[in-house]
């Protein structure tokens, strides 16, 4: 009889296998609604971020008590990279961001210029 714990390690190697097989695939597990908790120079703040695949290039939008911004960039695999515009209490600012998602978890890193703030979330129930 196979251990439970071989099985599971067998189907995880797998799933990453046909996911290195198939880019695509890992890039559209991407897509979706998360929710982001992000450690801010002024505290822990969410957000929920929305992105929408089309080949290498993403889309979508960052909402927050801050309001709702649209976001662009690129994936590559279950790698995103996406920036937008901020209205802060010290002017407009680009802030761009990185992340890496495997499976329902996220977590990637803002760039606000003047440094980063690392961010977690979770993909959001349909």
């Amino acid at each position: 009889m196979i251990h439970a714990a071989v099985v599971r390690r067998v189907l995880t190697v797998t799933a990453f296998v046909l996911a290195a097989a198939n880019p695509g695939r890992a890039q559209e597990a991407v897509a979706g609604k998360w929710e982001l908790n992000i450690d801010s120079p002024q505290g822990s703040t969410t957000a929920v971020l929305t992105l929408a695949v089309d080949g290498d290039a993403v889309k979508g939008s960052l909402a927050s008590a801050a309001g709702e911004t649209p976001i662009a960039g690129k994936v590559n695999g279950g790698r995103v990279t996406f920036s937008f515009d901020f209205n802060g209490p010290n002017g407009a600012m680009t802030i761009t961001s990185k992340a890496t998602v495997t499976g329902d978890d996220v977590k990637g890193e803002m760039d606000y210029g003047v440094g980063t703030v690392p961010f977690t979330g979770k993909r959001a129930a349909p």
